[in-house]
C-alpha cells in the first residue's frame, strides 16, 4: 500500500483497524481493570480525607465562635463591676471578699431563637492594699466540655470613671 507524500509519518489511526495485530488494539483500547481500581481507590482516599478536613475545619470554627463569645460575656461582667461607683466599704467593695454568681448563656441555635450553652459566671471582689481585685470565672458547659474563661482586672479610685 502507498501513502501519499506528507511531512509526517503515518498515524496508528490511518491504519485500517484489521491491520493493526491484537495486542496493539487492547492497549488502544482502554485503561485496564488494575488502572480503573487504582485510580478509583486514590480518589476515595481523597475525598475522605476532604471531608474528614471540612468536619475538622467546621468543629474548630465553631468552638471558636463559643470561645469568643465567652469572652466577650466574662468581659462584659468585669465591665459592669468596673462601671459600679467605687466608694469602699459600701458593698461590692467592702472590707471581706465578695462573691456574686450570676447564670448567662452563648451559642445561639441555628433559627437564632433560643440559647443552647448554659454557664455560670462568679465574680470575686477581693479587697487588697491597692483597692479591690475582681475576678471573673465563666463556665460554660458545651457538648464537648465545659468551656472556662478568666478575667482579672484590679478597681480603685483611680480606675476609669471615678471621681
Amino acid at each position: 500500500m502507498m501513502y501519499p507524500r506528507r511531512l509526517s509519518f503515518p498515524s496508528v489511526s490511518n491504519v485500517p483497524v484489521t491491520a493493526t495485530p491484537p495486542a496493539a488494539r487492547a492497549r488502544l483500547a482502554a485503561f485496564t481493570l488494575t488502572e480503573t481500581m487504582i485510580v478509583m481507590l486514590l480518589l476515595t482516599i481523597l475525598m475522605i480525607a476532604g471531608f474528614g478536613g471540612l468536619y475538622s475545619m467546621d468543629l474548630c470554627s465553631r468552638r471558636t465562635g463559643d470561645y469568643t463569645a465567652a469572652m466577650a460575656v466574662v468581659e462584659a461582667k468585669v465591665q459592669d463591676i468596673k462601671a459600679v461607683t467605687y466608694n469602699p466599704p459600701t458593698y461590692p467593695f467592702t472590707a471581706a471578699t465578695v462573691y456574686v454568681t450570676n447564670s448567662d448563656s452563648i451559642s445561639l441555635n441555628q433559627a437564632g431563637t433560643s440559647f443552647k450553652v448554659a454557664g455560670t459566671l462568679v465574680s470575686e471582689i477581693k479587697p487588697v492594699a491597692a483597692g479591690h481585685l475582681v475576678t471573673v470565672i465563666g463556665t460554660f458547659q458545651e457538648p464537648r466540655g465545659a468551656l472556662t474563661i478568666s478575667l482579672q482586672t484590679l478597681v480603685n479610685k483611680y480606675s476609669g470613671g471615678q471621681q
